[in-house]
C-alpha cells in the first residue's frame, strides 16, 4: 500500500493513490498478483524476523558472554541502526524523484542533459571516490560520516537550481558522498564493534539487520516522497532528505572516533593519499582472499545495477506495455523491497549454521539461476510471461538481500581494520566502471543478451567464491587437526 502511494503515476496525489490502491480492479489483482505477492512477502518477512529473534536469544550461552555484554551490544546496534536508517531513508528519498526533477528542468532549460548528469555521478564515484578511502582512514571514520552529512545537505540544496553547472557540481559531490556512504559507516561500525570486544560472530547479525531495514526503508521512502512531492513539488523529497540527513548527523555526535593505520603514519609525516592507495593495492595483490572478495563484489553488484536499469521494461513487456504496468508498479516495487528484507533474514538464519564463504556460494548460484530464467523468458515462450519473470525477480532480490550482509561480513573478516575504508573504496573502482558500462548495454544488445550477461557474471562469481570457500575450509580443517 505504501509503495503504491509512493510510486504512483505522475500527477496522482497521495489521497487518490491511496484510494486506488485500496480499490484495485479485481481483474488486475488476479491477473498480475501484485497484492497477494506483497502480502505473502510481508508475512514471510515477519515470520523470519520472529524466528531470528528466537535464535538471537541464544547468541551466547552461559560462560560465553555476560548478560551485561548482550545488553551493551543491543544498545550499540540501536545506536548504529538509528543513524543507518535515517541516512538510507534520505538516500532513497532522493532516488524516487531525481529523474523526474531533472526531466522537468530540461523542459525549460535545453542545456540540461539528464543522461550526462547520471553518467557524471557514476564516473565521479569511480574516480574521485577511490581517493576518499585513505582520507577516511587517516582523518577518522566519524569525521568522514559527518562530511557525508555536509555533502548531502549541499547536494540537495544544489538540486534547487535549474542550472546545468550547479547540477553537475552536485553529481560530482554525489559521487564522493556515495563512496563515503558505502565505506565510512561500515568501517566505523566494524572497528567500534571490535574495540568494545564483542564476539566476532555478532557482526553478521548487525549486517543482517541493516539489510532488513534497508528493504523496509525503501518502501516507506516511497510514501514519504509522494507526500512531500504533493505538498512541495518534485523538489519536496530533496528538502525532506535535508532534514533527515541533518538528524542522522546529530545522532553521530555520540559516536567515538576511530582511525586506520594511516592516521599514525600521517602524524609521522610518512603517508599521503597515494601511499595509502598503494598500500591497499599491495595488500589486495598479496592476499588471494582479498582479490577474490573484490572480484565477487564487483561482479555481483555490477550485474545487480544492470538488473536495476532493466527490470521495469522487462515487466512492461510481459504485461503488454507500460500502460498496463503503471497502475501496479508501486506494488511490484514493494514486493521486490520486501524480498530484500527476506534475504536479510534468511542470511541471519543461515549464518548460525554455515560459514559465510559457503553462504556466498549459495547466494551467487541463486542469483545466476534467477537471471538465467529471465534471459530464457526474454528469448523463448515460458508459460505465463509475467508470473515466471516476476518470480525470478523476487528470487533475485532475495539473493540481493542476503548478499548485502554476506559481503559485508566478508569485508569485516578479510579486510584489515587499519585500511577498511581504503580497500572498500578500491573495490568500488571496478564496480563503478562496470555500472557505467551497464547503463549502455540495453542500447547495444537485446534483453535476453543483457540478462544473459548478468547470469554469466553471477556464474563467474560462483566460481571465484567456491575457490574462497574451499580454501577457507581447508584452513579450518588444518587448524582443527592441529587442535585435536
Amino acid at each position: 500500500l505504501l509503495a503504491s502511494v509512493g510510486y504512483a503515476p505522475r500527477g496522482v496525489n497521495a489521497r487518490s493513490a491511496v484510494g486506488y490502491a485500496l480499490f484495485l480492479d479485481a481483474r488486475e489483482i488476479m491477473g498480475y498478483l501484485p497484492l497477494p505477492s506483497l502480502s505473502g512477502t510481508a508475512m514471510l518477512t515477519a515470520a523470519l524476523r520472529a524466528a531470528t529473534k528466537g535464535i538471537a536469544g541464544g547468541w551466547a550461552g552461559a560462560g560465553e558472554a555476560a548478560e551485561a555484554q548482550r545488553r551493551e551490544f543491543s544498545a550499540f546496534q540501536r545506536q548504529y541502526l538509528l543513524v543507518y536508517v535515517l541516512v538510507m531513508l534520505a538516500d532513497w528519498l532522493q532516488g524516487t524523484h531525481m529523474y523526474t526533477l531533472y526531466s522537468s528542468y530540461s523542459t525549460s532549460n535545453e542545456s540540461i542533459s539528464v543522461g550526462t548528469l547520471f553518467f557524471t555521478g557514476f564516473l565521479a564515484a569511480g574516480v574521485l571516490g577511490t581517493f576518499t578511502g585513505p582520507l577516511v582512514d587517516k582523518y577518522g571514520r566519524k569525521r568522514a560520516c559527518l562530511v557525508y552529512v555536509l555533502l548531502e545537505v549541499v547536494i540537495n540544496l544544489l538540486e534547487h537550481l535549474n542550472h546545468m553547472s550547479a547540477l553537475m557540481v552536485g553529481r560530482v559531490l554525489g559521487g564522493v558522498s556515495t563512496s563515503l556512504l558505502f565505506s565510512a559507516f561500515e568501517a566505523w561500525m566494524v572497528t567500534e564493534h571490535r574495540r568494545r570486544r564483542f564476539p566476532e560472530e555478532w557482526i553478521s547479525s548487525t549486517f543482517g539487520l541493516c539489510a532488513v531495514c534497508n528493504g523496509a526503508t525503501a518502501v516507506v521512502a516511497g510514501f514519504m516522497a509522494q507526500v512531500a512531492a504533493d505538498w512541495f513539488g518534485d523538489i519536496g523529497p530533496f528538502e525532506l532528505a535535508i532534514c533527515l540527513t541533518a538528524a542522522a548527523g546529530a545522532g553521530m555526535l555520540t559516536w567515538r572516533e576511530n582511525f586506520g593505520a594511516a592516521n599514525t603514519a600521517a602524524r609521522a609525516g610518512e603517508s599521503d593519499t597515494a601511499q595509502g592507495l598503494g598500500s591497499a593495492w599491495r595488500a589486495v595483490r598479496a592476499s588471494e582472499s582479498l582479490s577474490v572478495l573484490g572480484s565477487v563484489y564487483a561482479l555481483f553488484e555490477g550485474a545487480m545495477y544492470i538488473f536495476v536499469f532493466n527490470w521495469v521494461p522487462s515487466v512492461a513487456r510481459a504485461l503488454g506495455g507500460f500502460g498496463a504496468l503503471a497502475p501496479v508498479q508501486g506494488l511490484l516495487f514493494a514486493c521486490l523491497m520486501a524480498a530484500i528484507a527476506i534475504g536479510g533474514e534468511l542470511y541471519s538464519l543461515a549464518a548460525r549454521a554455515w560459514r559465510v564463504e559457503a553462504i556466498g556460494v549459495g547466494v551467487f548460484a541463486a542469483a545466476a539461476a534467477c537471471m538465467a530464467v529471465t534471459a530464457y523468458c526474454e528469448a523463448m515462450p515460458c508459460g505465463s510471461p509475467f508470473a515466471v519473470r516476476f518470480a525470478a525477480f523476487l528470487g533475485f532480490e532475495v539473493a540481493v538481500g542476503a548478499f548485502q550482509p554476506c559481503i559485508a561480513t566478508h569485508r569485516s573478516k578479510y579486510v584489515p581494520d587499519a585500511m577498511q575504508s581504503t580497500v572498500n573504496n578500491l573495490f568500488r573502482l571496478p564496480l563503478n566502471l562496470l555500472v557505467a558500462l551497464g547503463t549502455m548495454l540495453s542500447d547495444w544488445f537485446p534483453p535476453e543478451v543483457v540478462f544473459g550477461i548478468c547470469a554469466c557474471a553471477h556464474l563467474l562469481a560462483v566460481l571465484c567464491q567456491s575457490r574462497l570457500a574451499l580454501r577457507t575450509r581447508g584452513v579450518a580443517g588444518a587448524v582443527k587437526a592441529r587442535t585435536d
